[in-house]
């Protein structure tokens, strides 16, 4: 779910890799980041929709999925479909991306891998910095 630069870029290179992966948009004006030519080739699937929604979600295949990822910029839709997608549907590996690291526990206590590009980042940051001390 969310087809953003992160997403799309996760999209293409599992596409790429073999995997079947759909993206769950709210509309179509929103997925100018996917490679049109692997959307074009059903690679890629779109399915245009609510992430959280039961519909979109087993338009999207989320009944045989390995793996479901909320991408969107939206914490709040990310958390619920997570959930969803960890309890209702009982895929095995759930990713959630947050803006507010405060969720990281609380998803993370529902077996949700939680991942925040700011950590992410931070991160990476401060392993080029020289130990200081």
């Amino acid at each position: 779910m969310g087809s953003g630069r992160i997403g799309a870029r996760i999209a293409s290179s599992l596409a790429t890799d073999g995997h079947v992966v759909s993206i769950i948009e709210p509309s179509r004006t929103q997925v100018m980041n996917l490679p049109r030519a692997q959307v074009d080739s059903g690679e890629i699937r779109l399915v245009v929709g609510d992430g959280s929604s039961s519909v979109s979600m087993l338009d999207a295949g989320i009944e045989d999925a390995d793996v479901f990822l909320a991408l969107s910029g939206d914490d709040a839709l990310n958390g619920l479909a997570a959930q969803k997608a960890k309890t209702v549907y009982r895929t095995r590996r759930v990713v959630c991306r947050v803006k507010d690291e405060g969720l990281r526990e609380l998803y993370t206590s529902l077996g949700i891998t939680v991942t925040s590009p700011t950590t992410l980042v931070s991160d990476v940051i401060l392993q080029t910095v020289p130990d200081i001390a």
